[in-house]
């Protein structure tokens, strides 16, 4: 595997015009090799394996957002904020191995072929998924990336990719809304994210472009009316997110789950911040004498079985530096077993990758709208992601709208706070790369010291663990700002790595702040 990454992704970064044709020989009809798969052949794989990554990302972003610590070695690093390039190889992988490396070729053979939906697709997860690698990782290759022969690519930061992207987006509105060449593949033929509805892909489109804007919150480039105008565009009811359901399959005579947080939550267990934010049990949240409990607290928080007790968090301020021990025991594992644990919902063996939906679009709004201090018109998209993602896990319309009415959640619109709108927006998108965007973005909760305080933070309860890794973190103004450089580059293409940031080898690369994250 690791001669194969050293030729197809060290060598990576993208030219959208074209794939150089570095081997360019006759090719035997009778022998199968890249050009020869169809766009709809291709696409299937491409949206899986971008689920794949992007979830991968999710999973390591939510052990260092603290809504899951992890038992296993690289996965607790991860919990305790030694953020280790092993513990976050695997989401580069499927990002540019199985991904990235097959856009170029979907969309020579669409534009071969008049399959410009296909085009528009290929365009948008390409967009997609730069920008989303480049926002966990700070930097990677992208303007040399799959460029032909090219073993060592430069690393590129995210400004750059995020200006490229952003006109990939545009490039990719334009190819969905044209009319295919009737001798091309229905999109619904290989589209197993929205069943061939190229309206879907565009909304999808400007809601990618709504979150990156909202990303810049902390710069000079922040235009709030821009990020307003494309919510206006974007996915705004459960129906329109982009949910994928993984495919199963047959191995052995036996079925493999490809969920991929079923795979990736083995080990984890569940915080104490998490559930107490779900259980609206965290300083300011909304209470009042008609409280309820939120319908999707059964969903997210495992309950042993058979005694139906429910798990407790694990608390990152007790946990020692060795790690669990035995206590593990005490908490519920996250994957539903019978007998042993109800698990959560996003664990389950049929669950969905949730990855872009309107219910993040609401929270989006929320925000915008909050510190442009309209906060009736924030009041009503706060209660929207909720409504929204309650829906997306199946929750009874009954109980939705018993709980929106509730105390529980805000009803006037002069209590309504910022942190009341992000911690909503942290269950919405949980094990979401968003969520580490988002904590970071909002300073974690700490103040302008940069030291933690509840009483002006946004994330409350979100602390440094005990356990935390003094050589990256040695003093409480310091937090998680980035992925460690996968090793694949380290190993293989230092050089570059070193002329693109120097401090990619410093043991406190991970908390240098990415271009967006500027300090105010």
């Amino acid at each position: 595997m690791k001669k194969l990454f050293s030729i197809v992704v060290i060598a990576s970064a993208l030219t959208m015009s074209s794939c150089d044709k570095w081997l360019d020989v006759n090719d035997n009809p009778n022998n199968p090799n890249t050009k020869v798969p169809t766009v709809d052949l291709r696409l299937p794989s491409i949206i899986a394996r971008f689920a794949e990554g992007y979830e991968s990302g999710g999973t390591r972003a939510a052990l260092i957002s603290q809504q899951i610590a992890g038992t296993t070695a690289n996965n607790w690093n991860l919990a305790r904020w030694n953020i280790t390039t092993a513990a976050v190889n695997w989401p580069y992988q499927p990002w540019y191995i199985y991904t990235a490396n097959n856009i170029p070729d979907l969309i020579e053979k669409g534009e071969e072929t008049g399959a410009y939906h296909y085009i528009g697709a290929g365009k948008i997860i390409w967009a997609w998924g730069f920008t989303a690698f480049s926002d966990l990782y700070g930097m990677l290759p992208y303007e040399e990336a799959f460029v032909g022969g090219n073993m060592t690519p430069k690393y590129d930061q995210g400004d750059l990719v995020y200006e490229k992207c952003l006109v990939i987006l545009d490039e990719a509105i334009a190819e969905l809304q044209k009319t295919q060449n009737p001798s091309a593949p229905l999109l619904a033929k290989g589209d197993y994210l929205y069943d061939g509805d190229p309206q879907k892909w565009i909304k999808l489109a400007y809601g990618i472009k709504a979150r990156l804007l909202n990303h810049l919150s902390k710069t000079d480039r922040y235009d709030a009316q821009a990020i307003l105008d494309l919510l206006d565009k974007a996915p705004k009811t459960a129906l329109e997110s982009a949910l994928y359901q993984y495919q199963d399959r047959a191995e052995s005579n036996s079925l493999v789950t490809e969920s991929l947080q079923f795979q990736n939550n083995t080990s984890n267990r569940l915080t104490t911040v998490y559930i107490n934010y779900i259980l609206n049990n965290y300083t300011g949240a909304p209470t009042g004498g008609a409280n309820m409990e939120d319908p999707r607290a059964d969903l997210l928080i495992p309950r042993f079985l058979p005694s139906n007790v429910r798990t407790p968090g694990v608390d990152m301020n007790e946990i020692p530096d060795a790690g669990f021990g035995s206590t593990i025991s005490l908490y519920a594992g996250l994957r539903p077993v019978a007998g042993v644990s109800t698990g959560s919902t996003y664990v389950d063996a049929g669950a969905k990758g949730l990855l872009l939906t309107s219910a993040e679009m609401h929270f989006i709004k929320a925000e915008v709208l909050f510190n442009q201090n309209n906060k009736t018109a924030a009041l009503a998209a706060y209660k929207d992601g909720i409504k929204d993602h309650m829906e997306i896990l199946e929750v009874p319309s009954a109980s939705i709208t018993q709980f929106l009415a509730s105390t529980s959640v805000v009803q006037d619109a002069n209590a309504l706070t910022l942190s009341q709108i992000m911690i909503q927006k942290y269950i919405a998108l949980s094990y979401s790369p968003e969520v580490f965007n988002d904590v970071r973005r909002l300073e974690y909760c700490s103040d302008a010291t940069g030291k933690y305080n509840e009483a002006t933070g946004i994330y409350k309860g979100l602390k440094r663990p005990k356990a935390v890794f003094t050589l990256a973190l040695p003093t409480d103004d310091v937090w998680p700002r980035r992925f460690a450089v996968a090793s694949y580059g380290i190993n293989y293409n230092l050089q570059s790595i070193i002329a693109s940031d120097a401090d990619a080898i410093s043991a406190t690369y991970t908390t240098k702040r990415i271009w967006w994250d500027v300090k105010k």
